[in-house]
């Protein structure tokens, strides 16, 4: 179990973003880390602020410190440092990755594109996560550039947990090569809730990170989750699904490093969908091992897919990855981009801070009267 967090301690140095329900910071622990050297990212959900959706919020929420708490070690995967919970709040702590998401160092690429090797170094470390996911029986379903985050050695992790979705069972194929699928029923009704952009609790969130829509309703392994131009067209249909959700989200994540935009996006949602069902992605350029690892990751038949059968491992075997150690994956290979030192932390010994009680006090506090005209301000008025 991750730590109690003590919030008489926790000082926030800023405000890395915010979301629909939580809103993260950058903090330390003042009894601890006085100078703030090594700050953490905290994402805190305030209660008071979801009347209507406050049992869904918060059921999301707890499933979230529920997977980080359950997490084995991973270099791939974030641990959680802590938690804390008030009458009011509801936070955890996650390390501050300083490099900020995938979708920000896109923008800053040539034509908004990754070369060829840095795609390979970013996916392979994305399948490896998502394989272990996967081994503990949890489905992503939230997979896109903004919940990929560069750590400081350059190496990156998932973020955002609270789609995910542990299976009962397994897809497991017997010793003959024959699957034995396994799926939950399915509700005779699916409820769409829509909700915009990510969560928040990236380290840095970029202008770009905004124009994404989501859809979530609970956790049901046929429930509409994800973000529009990732989902897939088994979940677009409303179908019960598995860990090949992941993989299509690979899919188009690769596609979109390769050619700076999604295959699919349409004018609106509703022929963004049309796309996903119908369009083939469209290449450009000589025929390369790259076009054909995401035309099988971006398969429309479930049971077609590259990773049906064997998961992880035909990703792996791919000719795309030819010549990879993936169990050299973090010592061995050079991350095509490392954070500078001075991305996070203090550069003083007395870091400027605020209390995160008071801050959400303060947003909860009703706007004050405008001053009469005949009022002047005095140097002892509060300007704001």
């Amino acid at each position: 179990m991750a730590p109690k967090l003590d919030m008489d301690n926790i000082r926030a140095l800023k405000v890395l973003g915010k979301g629909a329900t939580g809103t993260v910071f950058l903090a330390h622990d003042i009894s601890s880390d006085p100078t703030a050297r090594s700050p953490f990212a905290l994402k805190v959900v305030q209660k008071s602020s979801l009347p209507h959706r406050h049992k869904t919020a918060d059921r999301r929420a707890r499933w979230e410190m529920s997977v980080l708490s359950g997490l084995e070690a991973n270099p791939f995967l974030p641990s959680l440092l802590g938690s804390f919970e008030a009458h009011d709040l509801l936070g955890w702590a996650l390390p501050f990755c300083p490099g900020g998401d995938l979708n920000a160092l896109r923008y800053q690429q040539t034509d908004h594109a990754f070369s060829q090797s840095a795609i390979k170094f970013y996916l392979a470390e994305i399948v490896c996560a998502l394989d272990h996911l996967h081994s503990m029986r949890i489905v992503y379903r939230d997979l896109k550039p903004e919940n990929v985050l560069v750590q400081s050695s350059g190496h990156v992790i998932l973020t955002d947990f609270d789609l995910s979705k542990k299976l009962s069972v397994l897809e497991v194929p017997d010793p003959a090569g024959e699957i034995k699928q396994f799926k939950p029923k399915r509700t005779a009704r699916m409820t769409r809730i829509f909700r915009y952009g990510a969560e928040g609790n990236t380290a840095k969130v970029s202008p770009e990170t905004q124009r994404k829509m989501s859809f979530a309703c609970g956790e049901r392994s046929d429930s509409f989750v994800g973000t529009e131009e990732y989902v897939s067209p088994e979940v677009v249909r409303g179908e019960a699904h598995a860990y090949g959700v992941d993989w299509w989200a690979l899919g188009v994540l690769a596609y979109e490093m390769t050619y700076g935009k999604t295959p699919f996006r349409g004018k609106n949602r509703k022929e963004t969908y049309r796309n996903i069902l119908m369009k083939r992605p469209e290449f450009v350029g000589k025929r390369t091992a790259l076009m054909d690892l995401i035309e099988r990751l971006l398969e429309k038949d479930p049971i077609k897919r590259l990773g049906y059968y064997r998961g992880a491992e035909e990703i792996k075997e791919h000719e795309f990855f030819n010549g990879l150690r993936w169990d050299l994956l973090t010592e061995v290979v050079r991350p095509p981009f490392v954070p500078s030192t001075d991305d996070g932390g203090s550069s003083t010994e007395n870091p400027t801070t605020f209390d995160i009680r008071e801050y959400f006090q303060k947003m909860r506090a009703p706007p004050s009267m405008p001053s009469s005209p005949s009022h002047s301000l005095s140097s002892d008025d509060d300007l704001f």
